[in-house]
């Protein structure tokens, strides 16, 4: 089979939840616009002794013609390449492959720092596996400002995009059909895959977010039973579903409010979770540290304060359907499908940003003492 395609996408298909969702919507944009794609799948040792199973979705996007599945090896030429997710490439992976692009993308759909300010990986080093492994070194794509801030710290040494690689959505698999408040019980929920990390530390703090007494009924997709029944969590009257065991648009057609809050310890890179409610046209009460990311498309509460905010949002049911339509809408301007066509010519047509200009997370000097702390942590020095 002639392994030239338009597009190369690199991906570990053991990843999951949005940074998945994200690719595969990524793939079919690009098919869309008439692009044949080589989807070449990686095996990282990130992965290691760990029991995830590959994305059965992200496998069968070469079941279609347009898209090619590679091997390894190579070589293939194409014009664009993209590398997803920085943890992919921070551990050895097993597969090498020749390829050839006019323009090469790592994809960071994670950020370096974690939210207790330790380093999580070092993106000089995965800029240098990528180029061992496939012969090209790629320019770091940030799926937010808030990842490009930290990214920024590495600078002058680590090149970044023109524009962000956002996460984008086809909105004709997001469409609401029942408005919020419609009558009957108010359900409120939120959905993540089951990790601690994306919930708050506390009993306390999960309680008074999620559960508001008989006028309000919980529902929750992706739910780590066993930890928050450790941690005592009152979760008798809520209704827990697998991760994705339903479509998400489902889901959240079943909400009234989103509510998402998480662990101090978790930067969150994106949210896509929460566009996903947004373009349903739930109004979505977020953790604080999320504002600079959606700005006026969400309301913004501690966990103790989230009652109040629903109180508000349920007493004006026609002012809050008339504002998640307005936020839909806004929504889909920045991450519509369409999107991707504009931000592939921007970036044909644009360099590299080494510039620290726009504010950074640490400085040079803390940058290079986070990096050493990193190097001795996995040598088993600290």
């Amino acid at each position: 089979m002639d392994p030239s395609c338009d597009i190369v996408v690199v991906a570990e298909p053991r990843f999951s939840g949005g940074s998945a969702s994200a690719l595969i919507a990524d793939v079919h944009a690009l098919r869309h616009l008439g692009a044949r794609v080589g989807l070449l799948p990686v095996a990282s040792a990130f992965f290691a002794g760990a029991q995830d199973r590959p994305n059965e979705q992200v496998l069968t996007l070469a079941d279609h013609d347009d898209v090619v599945l590679l091997e390894g090896q190579g070589p293939v030429r194409c014009e664009m390449a993209f590398f997803h997710h920085p943890l992919t490439f921070d551990f050895p992976i097993e597969e090498t492959c020749a390829i050839t692009a006019d323009h090469a993308l790592l994809v960071a759909h994670h950020p370096p720092f974690r939210g207790d300010g330790s380093l999580e990986y070092d993106p000089l080093s995965v800029v240098s596996r990528v180029a061992r492994n496939f012969g090209i070194r790629p320019v770091f794509a940030p799926v937010s400002g808030a990842v490009r801030r930290q990214l920024r710290s590495f600078a002058p040494l680590l090149p970044l995009s023109t524009v962000d690689w956002v996460n984008i959505f086809d909105p004709a698999d997001w469409t609401p059909k029942r408005p919020v408040f419609d009558g009957g019980t108010r359900t409120l929920g939120r959905h993540s895959r089951p990790d601690m990390l994306k919930w708050p530390e506390t009993r306390q703090e999960i309680e008074v977010a999620l559960n508001h007494g008989p006028d309000w009924q919980t529902t929750v997709m992706g739910c780590p039973e066993g930890e928050l029944r450790a941690l005592g969590v009152a979760m008798s009257d809520w209704s827990i579903l697998q991760f994705n065991s339903v479509p998400v648009s489902d889901f959240l057609e079943s909400l009234d409010a989103f509510v998402y809050h998480y662990s101090t310890r978790w930067v969150e890179a994106f949210g896509r979770t929460i566009v996903e409610a947004l373009l349903m046209e739930r109004p979505c009460i977020l953790d604080p540290r999320l504002e600079p990311t959606f700005g006026d498309l969400a309301e913004y509460a501690k966990p103790a304060e989230v009652a109040g905010c629903l109180d508000q949002i349920a007493q004006r049911p026609d002012e809050t359907q008339r504002l998640a339509a307005e936020r839909r809408r806004a929504v889909l301007e920045t991450y519509d499908a369409a999107s991707i066509e504009r931000r592939l010519q921007k970036i044909r047509s644009g360099s590299a940003v080494r510039s620290r200009a726009g504010g950074v997370e640490y400085g040079p000097l803390t940058t290079v003492r986070k990096q050493i702390g990193l190097r001795r942590r996995r040598a088993g020095h600290g």
